[in-house]
């Protein structure tokens, strides 16, 4: 069953770069941070081909490239997929002549990631200003603890509000746009809002499927409705990913768009500010492992105290008994 509800439920990041325009994608790759965190997302295969021609000067065909991969049958399918994702990215381009090359402003942005060059501040502004009270009791500045239970909060208040928890607040509005523009709930009929189908889907995903998926909508949202530059946001959203836990970054350098989107993703609990007016942020675990591939467990206190109480460190499930008399077992907590 969590098979079929996978396909059928769309939060593949891959979906939404690969239906823009390729001006679009050009766009995204003049940003070394952006360039690193598409890269970390490819197949195994896919980063391996990219590697062979980055600092390559050669002149490659396809034929050449498949010289590189084993003989068989599995092996070339995969080569064939890899090299289809490569170029509905547009990271990799076939010329008029046959030949396979990367796209230019990805090729020198990634070089740069990787060696240092260039006078950007793609990967965030560290904020070096000297902390106000930091030595006061009442405006210690935040540790990974702090940040972790911040996420939780925030994200789980969404959940709960999804299925209905009254003890929990209410979500903010862009909340409230993204789940009902998304179909995750609906109007109704004089009772506000309830859950949907696809709202249980959703919350069956791992936390990183349901953080894409939530970002992905918003991205709709922030183009349609909100009026923000597409291409600001998504370098946003990939820069968060390259960021350090536990480290406060400045808001300086960051686009009218990108200080806008800070409101938004506190209250998602991907980002921490000490106070709105706060002249810097500090991503959260969720944030961090946007592009990694490892699981936003957002409470790691039990692997941190060894001292605590082994209940502490099993986490209940829940099954959420859907109308339709189905029943979906929701047995690992998220946080």
């Amino acid at each position: 069953m969590p098979t079929v509800i996978v396909a059928h439920f769309k939060t593949n990041i891959y979906e939404y770069l690969e239906a823009l325009q390729k001006s679009t994608l050009d766009k995204l790759y003049e940003e070394p941070a952006t360039c690193l965190a598409i890269f970390r997302l490819l197949p195994s295969l896919a980063r391996q081909l990219v590697m062979s021609l980055l600092f390559s000067t050669q002149i490659m065909s396809k034929a050449d490239l498949r010289q590189w991969i084993k003989n068989d049958k599995e092996s070339l399918s995969k080569f064939e997929e890899a090299l289809d994702k490569l170029q509905k990215l547009h990271i990799m381009i076939e010329q008029e002549n046959k030949t396979i090359a990367l796209n230019s402003s990805f090729k020198q942005k990634f070089q740069e990631c990787l060696t240092g060059g260039g006078t950007h501040q793609s990967f965030g502004k560290l904020y070096n200003k000297p902390h106000r009270h930091s030595q006061s009791n009442s405006h210690k500045l935040p540790d990974i603890k702090t940040l972790d239970e911040h996420a939780k909060t925030k994200w789980e208040e969404i959940l709960h509000f999804m299925v209905g928890t009254d003890r929990m607040n209410s979500p903010g509005a862009s909340v409230l746009k993204v789940v009902t523009k998304a179909n995750l709930m609906r109007e109704k009929e004089g009772k506000g809002l309830e859950i949907t189908n696809k709202g249980f889907q959703f919350l069956l995903q791992d936390v990183n499927t349901q953080v894409w998926a939530f970002l992905i909508q918003y991205l709709d949202l922030a183009s349609e409705m909100l009026h923000m530059n597409v291409v600001e946001v998504l370098n946003f959203f990939f820069m968060l990913g390259s960021l350090e836990l536990g480290q406060d970054y400045s808001v300086e350098g960051l686009t009218d768009t990108q200080r806008q989107l800070l409101d938004d993703l506190t209250n998602y609990g991907l980002i921490y500010r000490p106070k709105k007016s706060s002249k810097r942020y500090y991503p959260t675990r969720l944030a961090t492992t946007l592009t990694s591939g490892n699981s936003a467990i957002v409470s790691n206190s039990s692997s941190n105290n060894p001292t605590d109480d082994d209940d502490s460190a099993t986490e209940q499930g829940f099954i959420i008994v859907e109308t339709n008399y189905k029943l979906y077992a929701y047995t690992i907590s998220i946080f």
